[in-house]
């Protein structure tokens, strides 16, 4: 059975999945960090800073959170979070995921999370079960059970 012929995953499985990303998301956040203030202390005399602005902090967020979702999503189409929940993003058009794509997704993702989640739950009232990100990127999150062994 082809990936794109599976059922659009329920949002509830699709929130775990992202409560799973968060954690690694928040690693690799945490690790940027400490490089970024190094970088930052070192080109101070050895003293930190100061908090950085807010507009390098969720630049840095977009950035990192870019990355791990693109590389996962045009490696195998799953990220970490979506491999322990049985959930694969798939295209339309049954093509491969382009840069495009994830790009889309990340930043409308962003967005919707800015607007209180509103773009996450609005698949509930879409009929194709599709968020905001979905539908800009012209995607979808599908679930696969798992068959018998």
């Amino acid at each position: 059975m082809s990936d794109h012929n599976y059922p659009t995953a329920s949002l509830t499985r699709r929130l775990a999945a992202l409560a799973y990303d968060s954690l690694v998301l928040l690693a690799l956040y945490i690790v940027v960090g400490f490089v970024l203030v190094g970088i930052a202390a070192a080109t101070h005399g050895g003293q930190p800073p100061g908090a950085f602005p807010a507009s390098v902090n969720l630049s840095v967020m977009f950035c990192i959170c870019f990355f791990y979702f693109s590389s996962s999503w045009r490696r195998g189409g799953q990220s970490i979070g979506m491999k322990a929940w049985q959930l694969k993003l798939v295209t339309e058009d049954t093509g491969p995921i382009k840069l495009s794509h994830c790009m889309l997704r990340t930043a409308i993702g962003f967005f919707s999370l800015a607007a209180f989640g509103l773009g996450f739950f609005w698949a509930v009232l879409d009929t194709r079960g599709r968020s905001w990100h979905d539908m800009a990127s012209l995607t979808r999150v599908v679930f696969i059970p798992k068959t018998g062994d």
